[in-house]
């Protein structure tokens, strides 16, 4: 009997939030909801893995053009995400994922632009669970996966961090403050020595209520990717591919505002690497932002890193037989 190894895709959810007001001018192209495994795990197994995210906006857009800004506004994340998947059984496993944010902004206030205005939070973000079901099982014959995602994002996060006495704004509390729903779908195709996967999600969000009768809805977002792994030893892979998102425009009060909203593309490079064989994986990915476009004025993205290292766990349990 032969163990079948998993192909670990990790596809992160970008999901933007905006701004109340004037202050939509300065909304992030940021994530904001942590990372998904886009395949089902292994049965009876444990997949524990742990990530780091710097994420940088600069520049401001309007539609797709670059703008000027003079306050030379900037925002750098840094979230720290726990996920572990555990697989019921060959075709089923679930998953909870748990982050934790780091956020900074800083601008150079008008009218002399020389005084740095810069604001912070951190804090333990959403969590999302999430069942993971493969109607299309992969096997040593096909290599061939095709798999179904469902989950929920609970409103864990804080969303009413204070700084000097005033809180702070919507795009860098920890937390959005709404239960939102997910469904996800993914192909996943594998070749010798390329294997390829195709995912997209779809975060149905809901509205926040607030005591302060500001409530606050973020809009929907269409997540997408497109990957190619290349196998060139049994060790060390290389990936490439696009991921992009289509985010709609948050809403207050039942009212859509203008300065949210967007589409981009990013060119998402990686490697990957066993550490110890079919235990430990290491990966690293980096974000390259190849078309942006934005509802009224919003930060554009410069550039995301993101740093992975997973570990598989077997409990008692048949192996998978080649079929």
């Amino acid at each position: 009997m032969r163990s079948l190894s998993a192909t670990t895709v990790i596809f992160i959810l970008l999901i933007s939030p905006g701004l109340v007001g004037a202050q939509n001018c300065c909304s992030p192209s940021v994530s904001q909801q942590g990372v998904l495994g886009e395949t089902t795990a292994l049965p009876h197994t444990l997949e524990i893995s742990f990530h780091y995210e710097y994420l940088r906006s600069r520049g401001k857009y309007e539609g797709a053009n670059k703008i000027e800004d003079p306050e030379n506004t900037k925002t750098d994340w840094d979230r720290m995400t726990v996920s572990a998947a555990y697989g019921i059984v060959p075709r089923l496993s679930a998953a909870v994922v748990f982050p934790y944010v780091w956020k900074e902004k800083s601008r150079y206030l008008p009218p002399d632009y020389d005084l740095l205005l810069e604001k912070a939070a951190e804090g333990i973000g959403d969590l999302i669970f999430l069942i993971r079901l493969s109607p299309l099982e992969r096997t040593f014959v096909n290599y061939r996966e095709f798999s179904i995602g469902l989950g929920i994002k609970a409103p864990t996060g804080s969303v009413d961090r204070r700084a000097a006495g005033f809180p702070i704004l919507r795009e860098l509390q920890p937390g959005t403050g709404s239960w939102d729903y997910l469904g996800s779908l993914s192909f996943y195709q594998g070749y010798e020595p390329v294997d390829f996967i195709v995912g997209a999600t779809y975060l149905l969000t809901t509205e926040h209520v607030s005591s302060k009768r500001d409530n606050y809805k973020f809009g929907n977002q269409l997540s997408y990717q497109l990957t190619a792994n290349f196998h060139p030893t049994s060790r060390f892979d290389i990936s490439a591919g696009f991921s992009g998102i289509v985010n709609g425009k948050d809403r207050v009060l039942g009212r859509s505002i203008n300065s949210t909203g967007r589409h981009q593309v990013w060119f998402v490079p990686g490697v990957h690497f066993q550490a110890i064989p079919e235990v430990m994986r290491l990966q690293a990915f980096f974000e390259l932002p190849v078309y942006q476009y934005f509802n009224g004025q919003q930060l554009g993205s410069d550039f995301n890193l993101h740093f992975a290292a997973s570990f598989s766990i077997p409990f008692a349990g048949e192996d998978i037989e080649d079929e």
